[in-house]
């Protein structure tokens, strides 16, 4: 047998490069290139550099670069960057030190254990809500897999390698099969993805990832070949609770929506998928008991707060509804309890809405709930910023009864 190739590293341990970063140690290498820990002298900061082989086209680490400098979100990695050494172009990162998740997993499985369901859904909770941001710029991520995610300090969970990154209506990438087969849908294997399609690419990745968080097993024998995988993804998707009974049938029903071969059939966006998996973790209770749909409504305006109440009623007679006029009490109450769905107006008396969900988001309080601003007079400029705290925005008017009970109606676990 043939040994392959020994291929050169694109730069050398000690390496000054572009008279700033010293090339510290080799992270990974791959077919497309090479990740390196360096020393940023200028700033006396380890940062990570990304470079493609010579054999590679540059537009890769170009695209990878631009996606990830217009995401601002704890779940994407930041970019510094990108510079040119030797005629090598090279992208400027920041070091995210952690536990990948393939290792995690493996780690149990060596020692026989699962994860428990809560600690699973707070994964998939976090990476489903890099995925929604990641899906609203307009891109792709091509490549989800453990692997690719990044266990970081203070419960951070990263989304990395954005190398496969495409905009949803790439026609060029519609015929390159690229990724990883285990984690590949079907139309991705067979080159037949629909303009506009992109992002369910992502969606079928993180229902084979969540599979295998849960069962500790991949759920397809895909093979090493295309032809292998796309004829065993063809097939009818095995079921999660054949290999684990403790894992709620909602939550095995939409992994296995995830996993549709046909992409119609998954759900249709990462914050669809996001809503569910968030009701899912809110209803299991301290003992994975189930608990009531829980809705906390914040405007100062009483007649809005009845009617927003209306509306969700109206879609979940079974909620259990708060409704408070500021944002203080609004705080205190989610300490208390947090809920399934904020309701919040941005114009209220004390502190505003948008300075109640950064309030939130720093002390972790919203991480487990879905935050909806609901205002007449949101800016652009405030809209952007919510969405980089992970909160939609929805507009007081004529529409706002429908978008609420739609929401709600997502957001139960079917």
């Amino acid at each position: 047998m043939t040994e392959p190739a020994k291929v050169d590293p694109v730069f050398t341990l000690g390496e000054l490069v572009a008279e700033t970063y010293e090339i510290r140690s080799l992270l990974g290498s791959g077919g497309m290139g090479e990740v390196y820990e360096a020393r940023d002298r200028s700033l006396n900061r380890r940062v990570a550099l990304k470079v493609v082989r010579p054999n590679i086209k540059r537009d890769y680490l170009l695209r990878e670069g631009r996606a990830l400098a217009a995401i601002h979100h704890p779940g994407v990695v930041t970019v510094h960057t990108m510079g040119e050494h030797r005629g090598i172009l090279f992208l400027v990162l920041e070091r995210v030190q952690g536990l990948s998740l393939d290792r995690m997993i493996d780690e149990r499985r060596s020692r026989g254990e699962r994860l428990g369901i809560a600690e699973a859904l707070d994964l998939l909770v976090s990476i489903a809500d890099t995925l929604s941001i990641v899906h609203r710029t307009g891109l792709a991520h091509r490549d989800v897999k453990p692997a690719n995610v990044m266990l970081a300090p203070g419960g951070r969970v990263v989304l990395m390698d954005f190398g496969l990154v495409l905009p949803h209506a790439d026609r060029a990438g519609h015929r390159t099969v690229a990724g990883s087969l285990d984690y590949m849908a079907p139309e991705a294997l067979s080159g037949r993805l629909i303009e506009g399609e992109a992002h369910l690419l992502d969606i079928y990745g993180l229902g084979v990832l969540a599979y295998e968080l849960l069962a500790g097993i991949l759920p397809f024998d895909s093979g090493d070949q295309t032809q292998d995988a796309l004829r065993a993804k063809t097939r009818s998707c095995p079921v999660l609770t054949a290999h684990r009974s403790d894992v709620p049938t909602p939550l095995s029903a939409l992994i296995a929506q995830m996993m549709a071969a046909e992409s119609s059939e998954r759900p249709q966006s990462a914050e669809a998928a996001l809503w569910q998996l968030r009701a899912l973790r809110g209803r299991l209770g301290s003992e994975g008991s189930a608990r009531p749909f829980a809705v906390l409504i914040v405007d100062d305006d009483p007649d809005m707060r009845s009617a927003l109440t209306l509306y969700v009623r109206a879609a979940a007679p079974d909620a259990e509804v708060e409704a408070i006029g500021d944002g203080r009490h609004a705080i205190r109450s989610v300490r208390r309890r947090v809920p399934d769905l904020l309701l919040l107006d941005l114009d209220l008396p004390d502190i505003n809405g948008i300075e109640v969900c950064m309030l939130l988001r720093g002390m972790h309080l919203g991480d487990s709930c879905m935050i909806v601003s609901v205002s007449a007079r949101a800016t652009r400029a405030d809209v952007e910023l919510l969405q980089q705290l992970g909160v939609r925005s929805f507009e007081k008017g004529p529409n706002l009864m429908g978008e609420l009970v739609t929401l709600v109606q997502r957001m139960r676990p079917r």
